[in-house]
């Protein structure tokens, strides 16, 4: 019996870490090439002087209204259900079971050291009204993305 527990929870941490490792956002800076000749060089710099002064002076919105915000927060999972406390406003949300709940849950279950143990998680969410299995509707965190996971107990 131990012995199966404890391999389901290498194989959850297997796959919480391999879900990690495959989604990062690193943008490594463009290598320039110093033996370009003094030509191109001038040619590039001259394009980007051009790209400068024919933008628009309105600032742009890289991200539309429709896209999850990033969130950092306390991430609990007990009895099938799961919380999110905000880091920013220190409001309790259920998480709801839909977008990236599982991966949640799988990653909460393999990092925990004990029951109801806190981890600060970082996500991309939303927050929408969604009926709970009892009650009126609430706020509840849609979690589209896991972006981290550090292994505290408090918001920083």
């Amino acid at each position: 019996m131990a012995t199966k527990k404890h391999l389901l929870k290498t194989s959850l941490v297997a796959v919480a870490l391999s879900a990690l490792l495959s989604c990062s956002d690193d943008k490594a800076p463009k290598k320039t090439n110093e033996k370009q000749p003094q030509e191109t060089q001038n040619q590039q710099q001259t394009e980007d002087s051009q790209e400068i002064f024919n933008s628009p002076t309105e600032p742009q919105e890289t991200e539309t209204q429709d896209s999850p915000e990033i969130k950092k927060g306390l991430y609990v999972y007990h009895q099938d259900k799961a919380t999110f406390i905000d880091c920013s406003n220190n409001l309790s949300y259920p998480v709801a079971k839909e977008g990236n709940f599982y991966e949640l849950e799988a990653t909460y279950i393999a990092l925990k050291d004990q029951a109801q143990q806190q981890l600060l998680f970082e996500v991309k969410g939303d927050y929408a009204m969604r009926t709970p299995e009892q009650g009126d509707d609430v706020d509840m965190l849609i979690p589209t993305e896991l972006l981290g996971v550090v292994h505290k107990e408090s918001c920083p």
